[in-house]
């Protein structure tokens, strides 16, 4: 059974075309899948995951960055906790050393490093643990903390800043190879923040000299204290005890009061707020979700977020540039919260940015890093020129984002109260991935097939699972689709069910499905409304893509026409194109993608 537009507003009671499907009201939507329960999904591992096509190009290429120079040489990785060398951000101890550890390892297997170095990177740097349990220079954390001083001369903040990745690197590196010693200095430096960090910066007495106004935005108090709360919460996982957990609690309340939009580094935002979220799995208190789905709406509808799924490093509405870890962490933070409420809305954010930010920000060498953005009063309206690959911070933080993307490309469902198990395939792309349930695994392999005219997304999609048993598929109807077909490989309809945003459809082993994603090309305002086309400032969009001129637009919006056709919707004009398709060579340049639209009948 077909459904279109009209069909599935009507039945699911959605808005209309002219409100957005990005909601920003804190309220359910019927995006939400019935009875939907994090405790009932199942992950397959990353590693398990076999990502194909062209991200999966592009995946493969970001962990072949991390064996090239200059990060190739173990003295460069650790210099910033043995100063072997003078070389850029050295005070951030842990940010380039405890991120290469982190991604190097997840990716790994136990028996195969995704780097030759890694072992020994991890051997030699736990030799430079100081006795309070951070890595770094000397301090003496009760003098008042000093944050006159640029982001390269700053001391104390950079240090909790760096040691707050390390402390999660180190806790990776337990768990892929059971390093001993990584484990024991990932617990010593969760004891530094229960001993010293939590109590020195989380004291209601000092509040003026934590609200001081640092001269590198990079090296702030809030940027830099609360940096530990996701390695506190990992120590908690790992170790059972409760102390951790307390320290990460005591820490993400005293934030609060500093939770504001704008903040002078985006990255330490959002990865702040990934902490509340697993503080929330941990606790069950659902204040610290509040506060992160408050705060997503907040960046959403006031021009945070830019069209493309991109925030800018400083997180401003009128920024100069992007950051690859901070667009990492907003396709993360999507993620999780998707993980956490079951609304199908923060997949297309995830999505948007996938295809659109990520991609310009990911350079040719497979690293990531900054680029230029052009914006007025109301936001960013282009990509300006890529300006450095920064293998300090973004070319680790771009893969994470990959990796634990993978694991949602599709996730099982155990639902106690349901006859079947489920899937949800939340990204048709190619992939393969066995997701395990109690009654058996299946295996879901899938491909894209050659796009139509109107149809941007064409996907096939095989099971193999227990003979004789059936699953549930459940099918993300993207924010941009129209219309989605699901056809046996032999031609014949499929009928369909909706719950919310899914489609939902009963499958046996072997069954094999062509799912047609249809979608014309459409307009929405700058802050993620569909609208109709109308003489205005717009975003152009077809499938996942977030539409952009070829050429470069300098400081100025553009002014396009656009023909529409007898159906009220236009074709691409060829001045335009996609971050998807374009070469690595284009993506280097300029390009606008908010436009002053005028309609040509």
């Amino acid at each position: 059974m077909n459904f279109s537009r009209r069909d599935f507003i009507a039945t699911t009671a959605l808005a209309a075309v002219s409100r957005p499907f990005l909601l920003v009201a804190d309220e359910q939507t019927d995006a939400v899948v019935k009875d939907f329960s994090r405790a009932n999904l199942t992950f397959t591992q990353s590693n398990d995951v076999n990502l194909g096509g062209f991200f999966g190009t592009r995946y493969r290429q970001s962990l072949e960055r991390l064996s090239k120079e200059p990060i190739d040489v173990v003295d460069f990785v650790i210099d910033d906790v043995n100063f072997n060398q003078k070389r850029r951000f050295f005070n951030y101890s842990g940010d380039i050393s405890g991120r290469y550890i982190e991604i190097c390892s997840l990716a790994s297997t136990k028996d195969k490093t995704v780097t030759a170095i890694l072992p020994e990177v991890i051997d030699e740097l736990v030799k430079y643990q100081k006795p309070d349990g951070h890595f770094g220079r000397e301090v003496d954390w009760n003098k008042p903390i000093d944050v006159a001083g640029s982001t390269d001369q700053s001391l104390e903040m950079p240090i909790l800043w760096g040691n707050g990745r390390l402390m999660l690197g180190l806790f990776a590196a337990y768990e892929r190879f059971g390093n001993e010693k990584a484990l024991e200095a990932a617990k010593k430096m969760a004891d530094f923040y229960v001993n010293i960090v939590s109590k020195r910066f989380c004291d209601p007495n000092r509040m003026d000299e934590y609200k001081q106004t640092a001269k590198g935005y990079a090296a702030a108090y809030v940027t830099c204290v609360f940096h530990g709360m996701e390695g506190l919460v990992r120590a908690y996982r790992i170790t059972g005890e409760k102390k951790y957990l307390d320290c990460a609690v005591e820490m993400a309340d005293f934030h609060e009061e500093f939770d504001t939009l704008p903040v002078g580094h985006s990255h330490g935002s959002i990865s702040a707020h990934e902490a509340l979220v697993m503080i929330y799995e941990e606790t069950g208190d659902k204040k610290y979700l509040d506060r992160v789905v408050k705060r997503w709406n907040d960046a959403v509808s006031q021009g945070f977020v830019f069209p493309t799924g991109g925030v800018c490093e400083q997180f401003y509405v009128e920024g100069h540039s992007d950051e690859g870890c901070s667009e990492a962490d907003w396709l993360r933070l999507n993620l999780m919260i998707w993980k956490n409420t079951g609304d199908v809305k923060y997949l297309d954010s995830a999505e948007r940015t996938l295809y659109n930010e990520y991609q310009m920000n990911q350079w040719h060498t497979g690293g990531f890093g900054h680029r230029y953005m052009i914006s007025d009063k109301d936001g960013c309206f282009a990509w300006g020129k890529r300006y450095a690959e920064s293998y300090w911070c973004c070319s680790y933080h771009g893969p994470l984002g990959y990796y634990e993307f993978k694991e949602y490309l599709a996730v099982g469902e155990e639902n106690p109260e349901a006859k079947t198990p489920r899937v949800y395939y939340n990204f048709p792309l190619d992939f393969t991935s066995t997701i395990p349930f109690k009654t058996g695994a299946w295996k879901v392999e899938s491909r894209q097939l050659e796009p139509k005219k109107n149809v941007p997304i064409v996907s096939k999609i095989t099971f193999s699972g227990t003979p004789n048993a059936k699953i549930q598929l459940a099918l993300r109807v993207p924010e941009w689709c129209d219309e989605l077909v699901v056809r046996t490989s032999e031609g014949d309809a499929v009928k369909t069910n909706l719950e919310g945003r899914y489609a939902l459809v009963d499958v046996k082993d072997g069954q094999e499905f062509i799912v047609s994603y249809g979608g014309v090309p459409y307009a929405e305002n700058r802050r993620f409304g569909k609208v109709k086309l109308d003489d205005a400032q717009l975003v152009l969009r077809y499938g996942p893509n977030v539409l952009a001129g070829k050429e470069d637009s300098g400081d100025k919006i553009p002014d396009v026409e656009l023909k529409v056709n007898e159906h009220g919707s236009y074709e691409i004009p060829n001045f335009l194109t996609n971050a998807f398709e374009m070469t690595n060579e284009e993506r280097d340049g300029a390009h606008p993608f908010v436009f002053n639209v005028k309609l040509v009948k």
